[in-house]
């Protein structure tokens, strides 16, 4: 080092370091609510859920007082046909449940990935040197789909494009989880009706009736049908019932068809004071466990 000149280094240093540019400070992010939805498949109405997605922003003191910015969804890791996202839980249709989401309305104003589908906005900060800005966006699971009894989940990617200065947009890319819960569903798409029997005192051939009913059981579920009586006496004349089928079944999410069956056996007299009889009705309850 020169002796006469002992500053010439630390001038140096000195100048290097104040040459380096300012960093912007101000940064956003995006949260949305989880969608986490239940569906049944015997409600004749899409299932709809509305959910939140809130845009939080930071700035320095020189930073804008103002950031445009768009906000967009993709069709998450399982996309469907067309537009629809899809949450999954196995392989094959019957373990893939469609649903889509949207900015205005269930079913009206589709979220999605372009600039049509976006939601757009500024944030303003005033004096502040944080705001933020929450948008309402809903879900829509169509009504009558025929799938598996589980919990199907999805993962739904955003992007945030916010204004960071002149010229300069920052993009980030938040994630939300989805997950449908399908659950499992039994009825009587079609309930039994009346069992009447017409029998003859003494008759040697057995009297027998039935009626047909249907039952409907979301896809996999497995159920039984039992009758909390398969016996019993109308005018004194002893009758037995029997389900068409006894042993477990599987539901497919369509109806499936059984018969209830009666029978009064042969060779009984019965009462009847008149030349024609007409017993009281009796109740017997099917029911159908799942």
């Amino acid at each position: 080092m020169n002796p006469l000149n002992p500053w010439r280094l630390a001038t140096a240093a000195l100048s290097l370091l104040g040459s380096a540019p300012a960093m912007a400070a101000l940064v956003c992010n995006a949260t949305a609510t989880p969608v986490q939805m239940v569906y049944f498949e015997n409600d004749p109405n899409p299932t709809d859920g509305a959910w939140t997605v809130t845009i939080n922003c930071s700035r320095g003191p020189t930073d804008p007082t103002t950031s445009a910015y768009t906000l967009r969804a993709d069709d998450g890791f399982n996309p469907g046909a067309g537009s629809s996202n899809q949450a999954v839980n196995g392989t094959g249709t019957a373990n893939q449940m469609a649903y889509d989401l949207f900015r205005t309305a269930p079913g009206t104003g589709e979220w999605g990935y372009t600039n049509a589908t976006d939601f757009a906005g500024t944030i303003n900060f005033g004096t502040a040197l944080t705001a933020s800005v929450t948008h309402v966006f809903y879900s829509r699971i169509a009504a009558g789909l025929n799938k598996n009894a589980k919990i199907f989940t999805d993962t739904v990617t955003m992007r945030l494009r916010y204004d960071n200065g002149p010229n300069n947009n920052t993009d980030v890319f938040p994630t939300f989880p989805v997950s449908i819960n399908n659950q499992s569903v039994c009825l009587l798409s079609t309930p039994p009706g009346n069992i009447q029997f017409n029998y003859t005192s003494f008759q040697a051939a057995a009297a027998t009736a039935s009626s047909a009913y249907a039952v409907r059981c979301t896809l996999g579920e497995t159920y039984t049908m039992a009758l909390d009586a398969t016996t019993g006496t109308l005018l004194t004349l002893t009758y037995n019932l029997a389900l068409s089928t006894l042993a477990g079944q599987t539901g497919t999410g369509f109806p499936q068809n059984f018969t209830i069956n009666g029978s009064i056996p042969g060779g009984q007299s019965g009462t009847c004071g008149m030349g024609s009889c007409t017993s009281a009705p009796q109740t017997r309850t099917l029911t159908i466990s799942y």
